[in-house]
This record gives structure tokens, C-alpha cells and sequence, in this order.
């Protein structure tokens, strides 16, 4: 017997169903981190970091409603100093350094907080030399940064001049790669043990 795909039609003299229009796409907005008013804080902390960032060449932007800067690696140092030390922005807290691989440049990602003011502030750093990626260590003005730079020292690469010691913190002393890296080839997974996994040459590959 035949199947029939056909849609069941209405019997004659019976209206049919109107066809429903295609609904309209809202145009294009801003990012999402865009859409997100920006705080009174972080209002106030741009006015404050424009005077005390004087002669630093800075882009602003605000990013879910905090302020976020990107500056060239050779004004890393004074930045922070400038962070740390001005009463203005007391940035006291160095929360975390994250590293960035873009395939063709790394970037390192400083984010910061007030305890005393209560704003926090992000700041890019571009590191266009992406084989041998160079930055000025910020462990002297907060010591937190010890164990974040060390990770992206061993992880991507990045060298942090005036750090006091970078020695591996996750791998082997041995070992010279950059498992962040997305060059880095991923590992194979053993099928039969889900989640253990094997270098791409323990077998010679």
C-alpha cells in the first residue's frame, strides 16, 4: 500500500487557514557587554584614570557597564604604578592576569579592583611579537601577580621581564611546550577510559 505525504487539505467550501507571516528580525544592536548601562563607578573611575594616566596613550571602553582600557606593552609598568598608587583609583587587588592566544598576536588581560574606591577596572595589553611575546613584570607592585605570570610564562610563552623567579608552576621542568597555545596539537582520547587521555607520539604517532 502507498504511503501519501500530502498535507490534509480543508474539505470544498471551508476557509483555510491563513498563512502566518514571517515575523521580523530585530536589527542589529550593540555586543551584548554594550547593552548593559554603564555604572556610576566606573563613570567616575574614566575621569580619574584620564588624569592619572597623563601621557599614556589609552583606548576606553565600557563593557557590561565597567570601564575596560587597552594599552601598548611598554606602558604596562608606569600603568600600574599609576593603579596602585594614586589615591584616585587605589587599585589595591590585582584579581587575575589571563593570557589570550589570537593565532597571530597574544594578549594579556589584567583585571583589578578597589576595595577602598569600589570600582574594578580591565586593561588589555596586545603583544603583537606573537614568538616571542614580551611584558614588563608587575610583581613588584602586586605581589599576587607571582603565580598569574608564571602561569602565562609556561602556558603561552610570554616572558616577564623583572619577574624573580619563573620557574614552571603546572608542568614538568622538562617539558617545552605551550599547552594554551592554539598551535599546541590536542591530545587523543583512550575509548575505552573516558577522560584519560594520551600524547599524540606515546605510540609513535
Amino acid at each position: 500500500m502507498a504511503e501519501h505525504n500530502e498535507q490534509p487539505q480543508a474539505p470544498p467550501g471551508e476557509p483555510t487557514a491563513p498563512e502566518r507571516p514571517t515575523p521580523a528580525r530585530a536589527p542589529a544592536g550593540p555586543p551584548p557587554g554594550e547593552r548593559t548601562p554603564v555604572k556610576a563607578a566606573a563613570q567616575a573611575l574614566a575621569g580619574g584614570l584620564a588624569a592619572a594616566w597623563d601621557g599614556i596613550d589609552y583606548q576606553p571602553r565600557f563593557n557590561f557597564g565597567d570601564l575596560e582600557v587597552t594599552i601598548a606593552p611598554e606602558h604596562v609598568l608606569i600603568a600600574a604604578g599609576r593603579c596602585a598608587g594614586d589615591p584616585a583609583l587605589g587599585f589595591d587587588y590585582l584579581m587575575c592576569i589571563s593570557g589570550v592566544d589570537h593565532e597571530t598576536s597574544v594578549e594579556l588581560v589584567y583585571h583589578l579592583y578597589s576595595y577602598v574606591r569600589r570600582h574594578q577596572l580591565t586593561i588589555k595589553v596586545p603583544l603583537a611579537d606573537y614568538d616571542h611575546p614580551a611584558v614588563d613584570s608587575v610583581t613588584a607592585i602586586w605581589p599576587a601577580a607571582d603565580w598569574h605570570e608564571r602561569e602565562a610564562a609556561e602556558m603561552l610563552g610570554i616572558a616577564f621581564r623583572g619577574h624573580p623567579d619563573l620557574r614552571p608552576l603546572l608542568l614538568d621542568d622538562d617539558v617545552d611546550e605551550r599547552p594554551l597555545r592554539r598551535s599546541h596539537p590536542l591530545v587523543a582520547v583512550y575509548a575505552d577510559r573516558p577522560g584519560i587521555v594520551e600524547r599524540p607520539d606515546d605510540h609513535g604517532a
